[in-house]
């Protein structure tokens, strides 16, 4: 059930990025509390991890974000997920993302023959997480 609802907030973060550039805190901030209630529901120990993974992602990720690699709501995002993640999947996940974001990126230069000035990095988030969490994607 918890993996439903993080990833219809990650959708919802997916369409408004992909159809207004944007990553709305509507996604984000209810997202964090879920995550984080969910985690205080399963005892003291896991809020406090769950509170760790937020800081953790916030300390890996705000260096990406100064040298503009990636923009705000994408940090948001990341620290939405990052309370329903061990800290290992969390690793993983912002690792993932890049990589995933990358191939794309190779995509795009690729079939396009120029330069996108932006690209929608919530893709990449989703799918990592998708990965990550496993048991969610359904092959068939």
């Amino acid at each position: 059930m918890i993996k439903t609802i993080l990833i219809l907030f990650l959708s919802g973060a997916v369409f408004t990025d992909l159809y207004k550039d944007k990553i709305y805190n509507v996604w984000v901030i209810p997202g964090m509390l879920t995550g984080l209630i969910y985690a205080a529901g399963k005892g003291p120990g896991n809020l406090l991890n769950a509170l760790l993974s937020i800081a953790v992602a916030l300390i890996l990720l705000i260096p990406v974000y100064l040298i503009k690699g990636i923009a705000a709501g994408d940090v948001k995002l990341f620290l939405a997920i990052a309370p329903f993640l061990s800290m290992q999947e969390l690793y993983s996940c912002i690792l993932f993302s890049f990589l995933i974001a990358g191939a794309i990126s190779i995509g795009i230069l690729l079939i396009k023959k120029n330069k996108q000035k932006t690209m929608h990095f919530a893709v990449p988030v989703m799918a990592s997480t998708l990965f990550v969490m496993g048991g969610v994607l359904w092959v068939g």
